[in-house]
């Protein structure tokens, strides 16, 4: 072997062992998608190996949830790693929008039981923790919805009552900002602002009265998204309900369910909160499980657009 493929050789392998050295460091939950849900797997740390507790999936179907450069990643997500060795913590977050999210806490308990006590905008509701049977075995709990009413300062506080748990990671995860989607009795689906879910940083639902629309839509990189069952399938118009500021229109924005596609030109309506119904397309749904998304494609503008809610109509 020549000097030169050594030593590429060397410092490939000195970069693969530094690397899963500190892998596990910045893993903070494992998960996979089985349809429209989120399922999180429970995992061991051995020898510096993520080992999930699973079976009957592929293991490249399994994702790893890292730690970034900074809390809040790109589709929304908070991971705050642990802040204290003394098991309670406290995290104060600047929030970039205001919007309701899953807290969920990601912790192993060797022995015994213990009471999770989150304090977070006015939420207080506590969680039994039960063993995990290791202190590197661990598991993910959902402590229930919170709310930040505003962006800014955020205190997030969390602690335990009894048997003192090993945090690894708590997560805030986008939340739907309203209830769950029932189709109607005439077999239309209305997609309400409110009960849609933010996939973003800036991106949000305005709840006041004269707004009650998704808007502050700045980020072409931020999506919302709605999750329903159909019960009566078959073909539907999607008719959007949107809004764009006098000289702000000309965005390029894709909709996209069930693996049907369809993109359309934002209209200058003369100001954001004027909402004019617009026919942009029609797709086929079966019965189901389905999620609904808005994607920006390109934005024109200072603002890509407001909508404040979608109705699927059926065409017969």
């Amino acid at each position: 072997m020549s000097n030169s493929k050594f030593i590429t050789s060397f410092f490939s392998l000195l970069f693969a062992c530094s690397t899963n050295a500190k892998s596990t460091d910045h893993i903070a939950n494992i998960s996979l998608i089985e349809g429209n849900k989120l399922k999180h797997l429970e995992f061991t740390i051995s020898k510096n190996e993520i080992v999930p507790f699973y079976k009957g999936s592929k293991k490249n179907d399994i994702k790893q949830e890292k730690f970034g450069d900074k809390p809040q990643l790109d589709d929304g997500r908070i991971l705050l790693m642990p802040t204290s060795d003394n098991n309670d913590q406290l995290w104060e977050y600047n929030a970039s929008r205001p919007g309701k999210y899953w807290m969920e806490l990601v912790y192993s308990l060797a022995n015994g039981e213990s009471t999770a006590l989150p304090n977070i905008s006015s939420y207080r509701v506590p969680t039994k923790l039960n063993a995990t049977g290791s202190s590197n075995h661990f598991r993910n709990v959902n402590l229930g919805k919170i709310y930040f009413t505003s962006s800014g300062k955020q205190k997030i506080e969390l602690k335990f009552k009894g048997e003192k748990p090993k945090v690894r990671a708590v997560i805030l995860r986008p939340a739907p900002e309203g209830e769950k989607i029932e189709q109607n009795l005439d077999r239309s689906i209305l997609l309400h602002s409110r009960d849609s879910t933010i996939h973003g940083t800036k991106v949000q639902y305005e709840n006041k009265p004269h707004k009650n629309t998704v808007g502050f839509w700045v980020n072409t990189s931020d999506q919302v998204y709605w999750d329903f069952t159909v019960a009566s399938e078959g073909e539907f118009d999607i008719e959007v309900n949107q809004g764009c500021g006098r000289n702000q229109g000309g965005s390029r924005v894709e909709l996209s369910v069930s693996n049907q596609k369809i993109e359309f030109t934002v209209e200058d309506t003369g100001h954001f909160q004027n909402f004019i119904p617009r026919k942009v397309g029609k797709v086929h749904l079966n019965k189901g499980e389905h999620r609904f998304w808005i994607k920006p494609i390109k934005k024109a503008h200072g603002a890509i657009m407001d909508v404040r809610h979608i109705k699927l109509i059926p065409t017969k």
